[in-house]
């Protein structure tokens, strides 16, 4: 079946709420280099990228296309679903890209005709040659679609090997590019691929661990093309510096051939330890770095295989700035190792280190990465609105902290930063850039009113609601000053010495009198038999009996329904079963402990105190 094709419109969606780089506008090269590549087989093409110049309606847009590309990260997923069902309502089929897609390709077929997976520089083209001369669909790679209810998924080619192959982008495709007013951003990519690993990166998935890149005279072309008529550059590789040498010989190139630009680009920390390439850096126009700097916490890097530590990360500072060089920093909370006291200590860390600017973004599990994988497997996830996976919500359940304690710590960790006084330094210090920034920065905090927003409220009664319910039905209220245990209940999963007698202690930090009972004599019926017996002898000693028992054990979780099912319907008020795992132990704590002590932050303290006392991996 053919599907005449001449116009072709695509689409970068836009973010799904401001962010602190709402005002800086660096269109993603994918839409710009695949409208070129198309223009440049004869069809007509229109790029809208809505952070630039968003039409207010699509239908009276001067452009009727026979087929929409549609350009998405996890974040504006929702966006272009919903551009993805207004065009094809209207009978235009849309195909989608982007890394959201490539991963998500069963939900994203829902709104889309086609899914171009991966690098989509020799698929789309052959995808819409297929489409024009009614050819077999099964045999363009990376493509998805679908045959009736089934989906079709074609293999993945190749990456492209010889990226100098593919044509500078020509942003004259871009819909308001000639009209925009005010700083004109511009993006160049020069390498593709990553040659590290980190595990919440989907950029192996998507461009591979082999660094392929552009030779530096095609990088000066599209210098020359693009660069100088840009107010400022943006070298858009996932690690500029991956090839310290290539670089340097790209510098040195625009020094002698006179090249002025004022440019940016992400590097990682290692760059700053090269003093040749810094100055080459700063005498052709580098304007400021934008760093993964990650966490201040060892054991966090390490998790992130990050092959950095904290020395390292101020250095890079250090070094970077005396070479008058800025720094964007860019920690991420919410890993495994960490917990309250370390995104406090971060946050007076980056004041120290005087960083220019900085994002604090909460760990988000993109699909494709290790740790999406990880945390879904786990159940730990629990959002599932792609809108909130930009990277400033928390969307799982954390180790350490639970969602709404992350959130809330990360909201004031950037009201730290972004205050009132680093902008009276940086005026005083007439950097009127990061005046702007940082102004901006703050106001939008304000504006945000992200202390009150519906998410953090909806996080906070996710917390509290259980607890509510649990002490609507606790004996006496909230105030419970006995707790039975069942001795054997601990034979309930792998409960070893330190997780025992962690729990016994932080109950009786709380105040709570623990009460556990044995029956010397063991039934012949097995731990069940034993456990019944132990809760009759403490129906009379604890005004509350305690049920812990290990997730995920289905025996367990078996033998603790079976018991409340034999329970006598006053015993049964006063069973509560709590569920816990290495996962969830701070988390099941904090709902245990929010039972006797009403604050958050006296429960929370009182965990680490314990911890402390007990000295044990918990």
């Amino acid at each position: 079946m053919t599907h005449q094709i001449k116009k072709i419109l695509f689409i970068e969606p836009r973010s799904p709420r401001p962010h602190i780089f709402s005002r800086v506008a660096i269109p993603r090269l994918g839409p710009v280099l695949l409208g070129t590549i198309l223009q440049r087989q004869g069809y007509e093409v229109k790029v809208i990228i809505e952070e630039i110049a968003a039409p207010a309606d699509y239908g009276r847009l001067d452009f009727h296309p026979d087929l929409v590309c549609i350009s998405s990260i996890t974040s504006t997923a929702p966006r272009a679903y919903e551009l993805g069902d207004y065009y094809r309502v209207q009978g235009i089929p849309v195909a989608m890209g982007g890394a959201h897609p490539s991963f998500v390709v069963r939900e994203t077929l829902d709104h889309a005709d086609y899914v171009i997976c991966g690098e989509g520089d020799e698929a789309l083209p052959e995808l819409v040659a297929t489409l024009n001369a009614g050819g077999d669909l099964a045999q363009v790679k990376n493509l998805a679609y679908l045959e009736g209810e089934a989906m079709r998924q074609n293999p993945w080619r190749p990456l492209v090997a010889i990226l100098d192959d593919l044509p500078i982008p020509d942003y004259n495709v871009v819909h308001g590019w000639a009209s925009r007013r005010g700083r004109r951003w511009m993006s160049i990519a020069t390498s593709r691929g990553c040659p590290f690993n980190c595990r919440f990166c989907a950029v192996i998935k998507l461009f591979g661990r082999q660094y392929r890149y552009n030779s530096v005279d095609r990088v000066l072309a599209e210098i020359r093309q693009n660069g100088v008529k840009a107010h400022h550059v943006f070298f858009c590789d996932d690690n500029f510096t991956a090839n310290r040498e290539r670089i340097k010989e790209l510098c040195q190139r625009m020094l002698q051939e006179d090249l002025k630009i004022e440019w940016s680009a992400q590097v990682r920390v290692d760059a700053a330890k090269d003093e040749e390439l810094m100055d080459l850096m700063a005498r052709t126009g580098c304007y400021c770095v934008f760093v993964g700097l990650e966490s201040i916490n060892p054991a966090t890097l390490k998790l992130y295989n990050k092959s950095q530590t904290v020395e390292n990360i101020k250095e890079c500072v250090v070094n970077f700035h005396r070479h008058n060089i800025r720094v964007h920093g860019m920690f991420v909370f919410g890993s495994e190792e960490d917990h309250y006291q370390v995104i406090r200590d971060t946050v007076r860390f980056s004041r120290d280190l005087d960083l220019d600017s900085l994002q604090y973004l909460i760990l988000t599990p993109i699909p494709g990465t290790p740790v999406y994988d990880e945390l879904e497997d786990q159940e730990r996830i629990f959002c599932h609105d792609w809108s909130h996976y930009d990277g400033h919500h928390a969307v799982f359940q954390p180790r350490q902290l639970t969602p709404y304690e992350l959130q809330c710590e990360t909201i004031r960790a950037m009201k730290k930063f972004y205050s009132w006084s680093s902008v009276l330094q940086r005026l005083i210090a007439r950097d009127w850039f990061y005046v702007k920034l940082k102004a901006y920065g703050r106001i939008h905090m304000w504006q945000a009113q992200w202390g009150k927003s519906n998410y953090v409220e909806n996080l906070k009664k996710r917390l509290f609601s259980r607890v509510q319910q649990w002490r609507d039905w606790l004996p006496g209220g909230n105030y419970v000053p006995r707790v039975g245990i069942p001795a054997d209940i601990w034979k309930l999963g792998p409960w070893d010495n330190s997780h025992r007698e962690f729990l016994l202690k932080f109950l009786r930090r709380l105040g709570v009198e623990v009460v556990q009972e044995t029956v010397t004599e063991k039934s012949e019926n097995g731990v069940l038999q034993t456990l019944q017996a132990e809760i009759t002898h403490l129906q009379e000693k604890a005004d509350l009996i305690l049920l812990p028992f290990w997730l995920g054990l289905e025996e367990a979780r078996q033998k603790i329904k079976d018991l409340r099912q034999q329970a006598t319907q006053e015993t049964m008020v006063r069973l509560l079963a709590l569920e816990f795992s290495r996962e969830s132990f701070y988390n099941a704590c904090m709902e245990l402990g929010l039972c006797f002590k009403k604050r958050l932050r006296r429960t929370r303290r009182i965990y680490f105190q314990t911890l402390a006392e007990v000295g044990a991996q918990i």
